[in-house]
């Protein structure tokens, strides 16, 4: 019997089992007699043979869970649960520190892995399951097993932090932890539309009291996999959902189009959704792996659903200095005529630093490229000097006076719009973005592109700053 129980001690280590009543280095109960190869078991103290057999009990108590459970040691609580598998386990829930929404960085430390001592979580369906100590009777905890669970499991209690619908199972799971090693927030994801009673998207956030978190209506199908980043505080949803349910970004230069192909960022800081570069995957994420800092997604696709390479749309700029520009009705007020006053501007709308039309008159814009030059990106600033301002634009090619098809982030529903004739410009001091859709023979080869001012506030139009960038 003794043998045994050294056997369940082995056990215990894979369960995260943090108490220990001998010391590691202490001598064992059985040991090899030195005359033969059998086995002796010398008499011990009566306190550590009771402390044997409560170990023996408490790696039964753990094992009569019912429902396929797998308990993983804590140090790989990161990696994401496969869609296939059906329990993940977190650390012991703890909300202390938990860093405020405004806040534009993570904390600076996250470990990176939760300390020994503490408790588990445990995802999964199943009708119950019994924490045990040493030293108190523990506790017991019945659930319904047609149902997917995330329990909190400490050495004296457990306890239900959140229960999913009947229609579908969680099946991801990931954490944030406290600098003490505790969870911080865990993040669950799946097949499921309601947790508690909370309506969710397929994916949530629990804190350690059991209050959910639906992050913004979640995603748009089910979750297959989770990778919480403990450097960022970014957490990567992996799945078969086609976009998220919230509203992405204030920038057409990093928005994603209605199909985001089963692969998203969500920000545990500033708990929003984030922006990827490109258009997502071709096929649905199974699974994350992370390594030398940066994270992989595994899964069944080949390639980005639009082609792209993963750079933002504003990270190669044009030099506007380099190119020939034109003003075309440009005002005759003094300090407001040259059309070079927006390049490269940190300025305020004034002299020198605005261009500007003649009043109640169309005009252009133009920029004749030095070099082959295929743009991307076109941001402007509107001038409020004096009232006036560009309502409206339209973009050409400035060889052949083909009018460019440019997509806009609409600043009301946040959804990109698409222009051709008359692309429309707010009056104030923002960046306004326009994206140039042609494909890339007809982008490729243009010479230069003229801003046709076809609309106006006041008594006419201009500019306070342009950027121009370029695949």
């Amino acid at each position: 019997m003794a043998k045994r129980c050294a056997g369940a001690e082995q056990q215990a280590s894979f369960f995260h089992t943090a108490t220990r009543s001998t010391p590691p280095n202490s001598p064992s109960e059985c040991s090899p007699s030195s005359n033969s190869s059998s086995v002796n078991c010398a008499r011990v103290p009566s306190a550590a043979r009771s402390s044997a057999w409560l170990r023996c009990i408490a790696i039964i108590a753990l094992m009569f869970v019912a429902s396929p459970v797998l308990a993983a040691d804590l140090s790989t609580v990161l990696s994401s649960t496969p869609a296939t598998t059906p329990v993940s386990t977190l650390s012991s829930t703890n909300n202390s520190d938990v860093p405020s929404s405004s806040s534009s960085s993570v904390p600076s430390e996250y470990p990176e892995e939760p300390k020994d001592g503490g408790g588990i979580g445990i995802v999964g369906a199943f009708s119950g399951i019994s924490s045990f100590s040493p030293t108190t009777s523990g506790s017991t905890l019945s659930l319904n097993s047609s149902r997917t669970s995330l329990a909190a499991l400490s050495q004296n209690s457990a306890s239900l932090l959140a229960s999913a619908s009947a229609d579908g199972p969680i099946t991801a799971a990931c954490a944030f932890y406290n600098k003490d090693g505790s969870i911080l927030s865990a993040y669950i994801g799946g097949s499921f539309t309601t947790l508690n009673s909370t309506e969710v998207g397929y994916i949530a956030s629990v804190n350690s009291a059991g209050q959910i978190d639906s992050m913004n209506g979640g995603v748009t199908g089910p979750v297959n996999a989770l990778f919480c980043n403990q450097n960022s505080g970014i957490v990567y949803v992996g799945g078969n959902f086609t976009t998220v349910s919230a509203s992405l970004t204030s920038s057409v230069a990093t928005m994603r189009s209605n199909s985001t192909g089963a692969l998203s960022l969500y920000s545990s800081v500033t708990k929003s959704w984030l922006p990827l570069p490109f258009h997502g995957l071709n096929g649905p994420v199974f699974d994350f792996a992370e390594m030398d800092s940066n994270v992989y997604a595994v899964g069944a696709f080949s390639a980005t659903v639009d082609n792209a390479t993963h750079t933002a749309l504003n990270t190669q700029p044009v030099n506007l200095s380099a190119c020939t520009i034109t003003g075309g009705n440009s005002a005759e007020i003094p300090g407001f005529s040259d059309p070079r006053n927006i390049i490269c501007t940190p300025n305020a709308d004034s002299s020198g630093n605005t261009w500007l039309m003649r009043d109640k008159l169309t005009g252009f814009y133009r920029i004749d490229f030095p070099f082959k030059t295929t743009p991307s990106l076109l941001r402007l600033m509107n001038t409020m000097y004096q009232d006036r301002g560009t309502k409206a634009i339209r973009i050409e090619a400035a060889s052949t006076n083909q009018a460019l098809t440019m997509s806009y982030l609409d600043p009301v529903t946040k959804s990109e719009q698409f222009c051709t004739q008359s692309c429309p410009v707010a009056q104030n001091y923002q960046w306004q973005e326009y994206r140039f859709v042609d494909n890339s023979a007809t982008l490729g080869n243009i010479s230069g592109i003229v801003i046709n001012i076809v609309d106006w506030y006041g008594m006419g139009g201009g500019f306070n700053k342009i950027e121009l960038y370029q695949r």
